[in-house]
């Protein structure tokens, strides 16, 4: 039996991977771009005694715009679920280049196995960011089925009907 689950569409991953993504440390903003290695971020890492971190919101689930309203409960909720973990956050922030699009959520330090990609899932973000310990980003897609091909969570209806295949 085949994998029913799906990654997220390639114009979304590719809105992703141009994005700019903010990590707020105090007074200070470290700038992060995905595959481009950066020293204040591993700098940040080593400081809190961990090799990994991950970028994460409860905006927006599979990419679908949400009210602020709605936006603000899931990350307040998220917060509680990563505090709930003994994990420490700090505020950040995703988005476009020219700010039409951006999106708060936190940078998770550190945790056993892979707790920002359980959240990602459970808060059914589209995908999430993976920092190594040189503070390199990378993007971690989340795969779900199609709407009606499998168990929940599923990608909304409609999602995948511009994509070619």
């Amino acid at each position: 039996m085949t994998d029913p689950r799906l990654p997220p569409p390639a114009a979304m991953m590719a809105a992703f991977a141009d994005a700019v993504y903010g990590v707020y440390d105090g007074d200070s903003k470290i700038e992060l771009r995905i595959g481009q290695a950066n020293p204040a971020m591993a700098e940040l890492l080593a400081r809190h005694g961990v090799a990994h971190a991950g970028l994460v919101t409860g905006e927006n689930p599979f990419g679908r715009k949400q009210s602020d309203e709605a936006n603000a409960t899931a990350n307040a909720a998220l917060a509680v679920a990563i505090d709930v973990l003994g994990l420490a956050r700090l505020p950040s922030d995703g988005g476009s280049e020219d700010g039409s699009w951006n999106e708060p959520g936190f940078l998770v330090l550190g945790g056993d196995g892979d707790p920002v990609d359980m959240l990602a899932r459970a808060y059914r973000q589209a995908a999430w960011v993976r920092i190594d310990e040189q503070g390199r980003p990378h993007l971690a897609p989340c795969s779900y089925p199609r709407a009606g091909e499998g168990p929940e969570p599923c990608w909304p209806a409609g999602l995948f009907d511009n994509e070619a295949g």
